[in-house]
């Protein structure tokens, strides 16, 4: 599969199942839970297509691209981490 159509497909999932749960959440009565999961899917789901392209590039070689990649990554995850501390 191209790695653009990965990661297209990494947000289209992440878009679709944020709001599905956003929407589920809305009906309910009690449905804060499903907001909350919802907002942080749509949140994360760029944080997931960068680790789609990371994956992409390592398969095609491309260790400069890759290595960018996962420099970004690293500072998401070390900055989210700080954040919960």
């Amino acid at each position: 599969m191209n790695m653009n159509k990965a990661i297209a497909w990494t947000l289209r999932i992440g878009i679709v199942l944020g709001l599905i749960l956003i929407v589920i959440g809305e009906f309910m009565t009690e449905g804060n839970p499903f907001l909350y999961y919802g907002v942080l899917i749509l949140i994360t789901s760029p944080m997931f297509a960068v680790v789609t392209a990371f994956i992409g590039l390592i398969l095609e070689k491309d260790w400069k691209w890759a290595a960018v990649a996962g420099v970004v990554v690293a500072i998401v995850v070390s900055g989210a981490f700080l954040a919960m501390m």
